[in-house]
């Protein structure tokens, strides 16, 4: 599985991630996280981390309310989320 397929499951099963410092936390429905899942998630946690520090907005925990703070960043060549990385809004 490759990482943004594991984004795309993470997301299809409302698995959440959160920077809680120098590791993240997941949030998901009860009975989601498989062992097979969180071994994939463990195989790209340095990957998955710097993705949410980043404010990548294929991780924003909150999509549709936030979509109005998401804008391009040329510096990491995604679309980032403001809110996500707790800039002021333009």
């Amino acid at each position: 599985m490759t990482l943004d397929e594991l984004i795309t499951e993470m997301r299809d099963k409302d698995i959440r991630i959160f920077d809680d410092g120098n590791a993240f936390k997941l949030h998901a429905p009860k009975g989601i996280l498989t062992p097979q899942l969180l071994e994939m998630i463990t195989a790209y946690q340095g990957e998955l981390l710097y993705l949410v520090r980043l404010g990548d907005v294929r991780l924003c925990p909150a999509r549709w309310e936030h979509r109005p703070q998401w804008r391009y960043s040329q510096l990491a060549h995604k679309f980032v989320c403001r809110a996500c990385r707790g800039e002021a809004a333009a």
